[in-house]
């Protein structure tokens, strides 16, 4: 096996040659994200005046014939290239567009699409089962005869429509531009197995990192000696502050950045488009990257530099809510350029600590809190003027969110606080939770939590897991009652560095046991319980109340006196639980764009349209489908027409609108929280 550098074109060329994929292939799946990105590569080696451009390697061996050739990997770059081509030459036949050089179209027809001296089977490239005969369609049939359900057709379409309506370059550009893409042509012998070979390059390489990506994005198109001092004077470090997860890193510096969240998947097409369509110099950017990595390494390692500040950080840390980030690299940016009082710094921690915890506790699901933390930093500049505090706007704009974003008021904390399992949660809330309780308020650092982790104090049951007959006996005749009820409540669980000699002891012997019962604990936790004489539902009620007092004190329910000039609006994604009826939407983001809108109905379709464009042939498929009545393949009252022979429904409820979009996007594979609103409350208007 080995590879050769050469043009692509040179690849393809023989008037002999025959390209075949493999049944063990799968089918062809580029999406139009991937051929707007070759698209506009291409663009750019033409207006760049670049002598080539790399297009990844192509590995093939032969197959039965003469000429006729396996591809084993790389059937993704030379379908595509395929269908631009097919494309160029389709719109040449219908006399849309021209070649300045007339004898261009025979030539890419008959060179890299089809042999002309075939009797049958004339197209060069075969493809995979049903991409076969939708790339046949769109070879020798009419366009109504084009399969619409295949990504073939629509990544056809896709080309067609943007040379025949942009025209950024001439077709004679397109055709240099393809002829400058360079692969490495690596040919597999007899001797090689290929099956090996395959599994290899598509199932057990590792892909690389988005942050690798990225890396290599900011570095690769410097000269060496500048890529060399680049990495040292910033990438090196950015990677230290870390923790060497840079693609999570990126993905916060993201969305503090753009005001949305970008997809695990999508770190390094985001930034590099963040880069480019901003015009930023890489040592602009990297220099930026720097600075929000060393505030995120003081965020991620509890050292801001204020003692009460890092103890409040370690608290949030403790909460593994990493969804905060965005908005405390804002803070703390903020921070340090404005000189925001320390006390107020520490005020809004503990707000944000505070929202997340009595959230836990009430069991709100935690996806709008993406959505939240994006916006919170602006959101709260946007209201504040120049003598506000910062803290009292937070706490405001976080008063003021309704449904899954909502701040739980003391009634639902303390109801909750009371009777949830306590026990049964993750062991970091747990160490959080007992912590608190225990250190309270002190600013000195606290041990319990290293101790629970190392196993020196574990969480003690006072009523035990085992309910014997000796403490049946102790909680009276409704024993089997108050076992249930009270076992994993809150009330009844403590510390101890002695769980297993307390084990089912009764009430008295944990007390009394010598130097190592409750009287005799340090833990304070115990010796409010120690001053107990027995332990029954009465006392357990009394503790409960003792712990409801302490929890109001330790996350209080935070008041401001602030109003603002105008009423904030809320932010709501497609994947929380949320009723939206009764709300004015004002806006929406999706897929890069963030839209004003004047009704539901606008956005609907505007969000579908968009949907359109990428996964054309699923909506299509809708269309097809009998029980999906939000879309036909006819106009009809309520229907608006969102391409070719798919109309959408509009005139449903508000809910009606989401649940179809929920649906679109389970059909479409696509992440349900890219898309959010940005909605505001009614007041007696009709739902539109």
């Amino acid at each position: 096996m080995k590879g050769e550098a050469k043009p692509l074109v040179k690849f393809l060329d023989g008037a002999d040659n025959r390209f075949i994929i493999p049944v063990y292939q799968r089918n062809y799946d580029w999406k139009q994200d991937n051929c707007k990105q070759l698209y506009n590569d291409l663009v750019k080696v033409i207006k760049d005046k670049r002598k080539s451009h790399f297009f990844g390697s192509i590995v093939s061996s032969s197959y039965e014939g003469h000429g006729e050739y396996l591809i084993i990997d790389g059937q993704q770059r030379i379908t595509t290239i395929s269908l631009l081509l097919l494309a160029v030459v389709n719109l040449v036949k219908e006399e849309i567009l021209s070649f300045e050089n007339p004898i261009l179209r025979d030539k890419i027809w008959e060179t890299y699409l089809i042999d002309k001296f075939a009797e049958t089977n004339k197209v060069r490239l075969k493809h995979v089962k049903h991409d076969s005969e939708a790339f046949e369609k769109l070879l020798f049939e009419t366009k109504k005869e084009y399969d619409n359900s295949s990504n073939v057709t629509q990544n056809y379409h896709y080309f067609y429509n943007r040379i025949k309506d942009l025209r950024e370059l001439t077709l004679d550009e397109i055709y240099l531009a393809i002829k400058k893409l360079e692969i490495i042509d690596i040919f597999l012998h007899k001797e090689d197995n290929a099956q090996l070979i395959f599994e290899s390059l598509n199932s057990t390489g590792l892909e690389l990192e988005e942050g690798d990506k990225i890396r290599n994005f900011v570095l690769m198109s410097l000269e060496p000696k500048t890529q060399e001092d680049f990495y040292k004077k910033y990438w090196h470090k950015i990677e230290q502050n870390t923790n060497y997860e840079v693609s999570t890193f990126i993905r916060d510096y993201l969305t503090l950045k753009q005001n949305r969240i970008s997809s695990f998947k999508h770190i390094y097409i985001d930034f590099k488009e963040y880069v480019e369509n901003n015009s930023l110099e890489i040592d602009t950017v990297l220099q930026d990257l720097l600075e929000y990595s060393t505030i995120y390494k003081n965020i991620i390692n509890n050292s801001i530099g204020n003692k009460k500040v890092n103890i409040v950080l370690a608290r949030i840390n403790q909460l593994e809510m990493s969804v905060t980030y965005p908005f405390l690299l804002s803070l703390f940016q903020y921070s340090n350029v404005n000189s925001i009082d320390i006390d107020e710094v520490i005020c809004v921690l503990e707000v944000i600590e505070i929202y997340l915890f009595r959230r836990f506790i009430t069991s709100i699901p935690t996806n709008a809190l993406n959505k939240i933390f994006m916006t919170l930093h602006k959101d709260i500049l946007r209201h504040k003027k120049e003598n506000d505090s910062y803290c009292e706007v937070l706490i405001f704009i976080l008063l003021s969110k309704t449904g899954s974003g909502q701040f739980p008021n003391d009634e639902e904390f303390i109801r909750l606080f009371s009777t949830k399992n306590l026990y049964h949660i993750i062991p970091k809330n747990r160490e959080y939770l007992f912590d608190r309780l225990e250190a309270e308020n002190n600013i000195e650092a606290s041990d319990i939590i290293a101790k629970m982790r190392e196993g020196i104090y574990s969480v003690e049951h006072i009523m035990p897991q085992t309910l014997t007959l000796q403490w049946k006996k102790e909680l009276g005749e409704n024993a089997e009652e108050i076992y249930q009820k009270w076992i994993h409540r809150i009330a009844n669980l403590t510390l101890t560095a002695y769980n297993s000699e307390y084990s089912n002891r009764s009430f008295a012997e944990k007390r009394d046991l010598p130097e190592k019962g409750f009287k005799e604990s340090g833990i304070k936790l115990n010796q409010y319980i120690s001053n107990f004489s027995n332990w029954t539902e009465t006392k357990l009620e009394e503790r409960q109340i003792h712990l409801n007092e302490k929890a109001l004190q330790l996350w209080p329910f935070p008041k401001t006196d602030f109003v603002p000039e105008e009423k904030p609006e809320e932010i709501h994604s497609l994947d929380e639980d949320f009723d939206f009826t009764g709300y004015y939407v004002k806006a929406y983001s999706f897929d890069e764009i963030t839209e004003k809108v004047k009704s539901w109905s606008e956005m609907f379709v505007a969000v579908v349209k968009l949907i359109y464009e990428k996964n054309s042939a699923v909506i299509n498929r809708l269309a097809d489908k009998s029980d999906f009545l939000s879309m036909m393949r006819n106009t009809s009252t309520g229907y608006v027409q969102i391409a070719e022979l798919v109309y959408l429904y509009k005139d449903n409820s508000t809910m009606s609108k989401i649940n179809v979009l929920k649906k679109i996007f389970d059909e479409c594979h696509i992440d349900k929280e890219l898309l959010f609103f940005e909605i505001y409350l009614k007041n007696d208007v009709t739902e539109l």
